[in-house]
């Protein structure tokens, strides 16, 4: 979490924050599957400075469990799809 990018030494240099769009805040939560691997992260970024308290942050990541959950759906419709045509052509 970064509440005041150009405060921030980690983001001083970022072109989203030093350039025109003027980034200021930004909050993240981890996209991981089952397995662990992360696939990235679901973000919420602002231009105007902001503070999010303990509640929000546990709400970010409990968001980002709900789009992994989704994507999983997904991957596993998809499998099973591609499967069930593979059995049918046989």
């Amino acid at each position: 979490m970064v509440e005041n990018a150009i405060e921030d030494p980690r983001t001083l240099a970022n072109p989203l924050v030093c350039g025109e769009f003027g980034l200021r805040f930004y909050a993240a939560a981890p996209l991981c599957i089952q397995d662990g691997y992360n696939l990235g992260t679901l973000c919420i970024i602002d231009k105007n400075q902001r503070y999010i308290n303990r509640e929000q942050a546990e709400m970010l990541h409990v968001l980002a469990g709900v789009v992994m959950d989704e994507m999983e759906l997904r991957l596993a419709a998809r499998k099973a799809s591609s499967e069930l045509r593979n059995w049918m052509k046989n």
